[in-house]
């Protein structure tokens, strides 16, 4: 078997597939080896939205992401759109876009008609499977993989510590750190996850999904959420959830979350309805006068947290607190915060204390709103990566 390559690319993931598949487009005789520790590639990738692969947004901006170096995020960003990632995905690889507002899918979709167009683009590109990298090691010119592989350029592309069970746990980690340093990473916390309350009343609304605003800190997000057996979850809490434990992680404390749910209601329209509600139905429960105006199971606990007074009840239906005691961590997480700084990579994402050596990908320290963004950060770094490299072969 041969051991020699021109790129090693570490992890057969969504930013690993797209730098083989750039580089095998630019110039298919670059030998590209792709190391995964997984029986097979894009495992995490094939889970994404519910398998649907919600593949990037109409409306990229840097402003929808958590990151060190928003100028250099913001130029990858522009050199990388979406129109360039649907292009890619369209007319190189054969995979038709669907829209959904701003959202973009494969028309059939499936998560798996990425993957296989990808890995259908990859012919001249070998890949290794059920192999964990323990070691990379500099010698003279080139990188020696596993005490194995070799090759002049390196691409770390093997993910965050978000889904661990999808083969990314961080494992390779401490290999990134002896080339970057000790104080490269930003602390990792999990991001896009449901958080925990304490709150016991609220085990009575597990199933329960409402349209909302909800209100953390100084930030708020609209969108539906989800009550769960042990606290919140939905596309709201998940958006605020980066954020509430990046917070909680440099000991800022956080300890309630507010939430309008009724939001299309102002406070006046809202008491307005209660009272009326209450005055109609004078022979009902509070509760049940006013389950057409919110689900029973939220009345409920409203009114029992109430001092039963329309005023308390509509009040409540305006900021219905749930105390937060964190989040469900890396294993039910969808997206890594934290990550290589990047600030300790060149604007081709090489590490700047280690020439031919890259980082793409969720390893980084960007992490994005739900809706596509953290796969178009895979995307677009893996190309920014191809391109460099590309551009170095050019230069020899």
């Amino acid at each position: 078997m041969n051991s020699d390559y021109d790129v090693i690319i570490i992890g057969g993931g969504a930013s690993g597939l797209m730098c083989a598949s750039k580089l095998n487009k630019i110039d298919p005789s670059i030998r590209v080896l792709i190391l995964e520790k997984n029986s097979k590639p894009g495992r995490k990738l094939l889970a994404t939205g519910n398998g649907r692969c919600n593949f990037t947004n109409l409306k990229i901006f840097s402003s929808y992401y958590n990151t060190d170096d928003t100028k250099k995020l913001s130029k990858i960003l522009y050199s990388y759109d979406a129109k360039k990632i649907i292009d890619y995905f369209d007319k190189d690889l054969g995979v038709v876009p669907a829209y959904k507002d701003d959202l973009v899918y494969p028309i059939t979709y499936q998560s798996k008609t990425v993957v296989d167009a990808l890995c259908s683009s990859l012919s001249a590109s070998k890949f290794i499977y059920d192999t964990e990298v323990t070691s990379v090691v500099k010698k003279d010119m080139k990188y020696v993989v596993n005490g194995i592989y070799s090759a002049f350029y390196v691409v770390i592309a093997c993910g965050g510590v978000s889904l661990p069970q999808s083969g990314s746990d961080g494992s390779l980690y401490p290999v990134l750190r002896s080339f970057s340093g000790p104080d490269s990473f930003e602390r990792l916390v999990p991001s896009l996850v449901s958080l925990r309350s304490p709150d016991k009343d609220i085990k009575k609304l597990s199933g329960i999904r409402q349209e909302c605003e909800v209100h953390m800190d100084s930030r708020s997000e609209k969108g539906e959420i989800l009550f769960t057996d042990n606290g919140v979850s939905g596309i709201c809490v998940m958006q605020l959830s980066g954020m509430y434990n990046r917070a909680v992680s440099s000991g800022k404390k956080i300890g309630s979350l507010y939430i309008d749910l009724i939001p299309s209601m102002n406070e006046k329209q809202k008491l307005d309805k209660v009272r009326s509600l209450i005055r109609s139905f004078p022979n009902r429960s509070k509760a049940d006068a006013i389950s057409g105006l919110i689900k029973k199971p939220l009345a409920e606990c409203i009114v029992a947290r109430s001092d039963n007074t329309a005023e308390d009840i509509a009040r409540l239906i305006g900021r219905f607190e749930i105390r937060i005691c964190g989040s469900n961590g890396f294993e039910n997480a969808q997206v890594t915060s934290g990550g290589l700084k990047l600030h300790n990579v060149t604007d081709g994402l090489e590490l700047k204390s280690c020439h031919g050596l890259f980082v793409c990908g969720e390893v980084l320290n960007v992490d994005g709103i739900c809706g596509g963004f953290n796969l178009h950060w895979a995307w677009a770094s893996a190309m920014t990566v191809a391109d460099a490299i590309a551009d170095e072969f050019e230069e020899v």
